[in-house]
């Protein structure tokens, strides 16, 4: 039979689930006549009648009824055809996480290689700014992002980790300092609409003290660059930065950190999806424990 017949033999199916022409154009979303077009090129190429019309609907033929049996192995075949391409396109196809660049470059790339062994699946990691990355997990060109801020969207998320940020210089500092004293210091910052500013100016303000009033001497563009602006300073110079983004100056004490005294400076990191899969939940549960 030509491949040609293959959308007759789905409507010849169709009606026979449905024991109706007219319950099948439902179905279809094809108009009544148009499936009884259909069935009768398919009768006309086989030189049968599959169906025989009653009162109470229609009936297969012997014809029909032996017909049923390869029009069903048929699909059959299709359905498991379909099945084994999903399964190639899943193989094959990268999962895609998406991450903002604190956590993306520093906190998540030890975890890449516990993802990929549970979802046995390459893992792409695209890093994009908070904003950019819950854009294209809604419109689903990332599966999962890891982010430091929510939006109100279709969204779900879930908490994964606290990041701390902590004050830092290229000089050693005492274990704590008040938020006045910040005003003594050269300071450098990241620009203002990153989410690590933000975040920062949101809790100044909520202790009533103006950013306008630091010291500040230069901005720059990402924590990466704000580590090595502060490390390469000639004179000192604090700033604010995600404590994981200089864990290994610390330890080698090419960089000092100290806490704001009275201030908690953690902020919550979140992994946004727009619906579940294996792959999420296998992620998911892994987190968890």
């Amino acid at each position: 039979m030509s491949i040609k017949y293959l959308d007759k033999i789905y409507t010849f199916l169709i009606i026979y689930k449905e024991s109706s022409f007219s319950k099948a154009s439902k179905v279809l979303g094809i108009s009544q006549p148009a499936v009884t077009q259909q069935i009768r090129i398919l009768e006309d190429y086989l030189g049968v009648s599959l169906f025989e019309r009653k009162k109470s609907g229609v009936i297969l033929t012997k014809e029909g009824q032996e017909f049923l049996k390869y029009a069903k192995e048929f699909e059959k075949f299709l359905t498991n055809f379909e099945k084994k391409i999903k399964e190639f396109k899943n193989v094959d196809t990268p999962f895609l996480i998406g991450a903002s660049p604190t956590v993306g470059n520093y906190n998540l790339p030890e975890c890449i290689k516990y993802f990929q062994s549970l979802i046995n699946k390459d893992i792409n990691l695209i890093i994009k700014s908070n904003y950019e990355l819950l854009e294209d997990v809604e419109k689903k060109v990332l599966d999962m992002a890891f982010v430091t801020k929510k939006k109100k969207n279709s969204l779900h998320y879930e908490e994964w980790i606290e990041d701390e940020l902590v004050v830092f210089s290229n000089r050693p500092l005492p274990e704590k300092i008040n938020l006045e004293e910040l005003k003594n210091y050269k300071m450098i910052c990241r620009e203002p609409n990153s989410s690590t500013r933000e975040f920062i100016k949101k809790i100044f303000e909520a202790q009533e003290f103006e950013c306008d009033t630091l010291n500040i001497i230069s901005v720059v563009h990402n924590s990466t660059a704000l580590k090595y602006t502060v490390l390469n300073s000639h004179d000192q110079v604090v700033s604010i930065i995600s404590k994981s983004v200089i864990k290994e100056e610390l330890r080698n004490k090419k960089l000092f950190a100290a806490k704001i005294r009275g201030m908690n400076l953690k902020r919550k990191t979140y992994i946004a999806y727009k619906e579940k899969s294996k792959e999420i939940d296998a992620i998911l549960n892994f987190i968890r424990q």
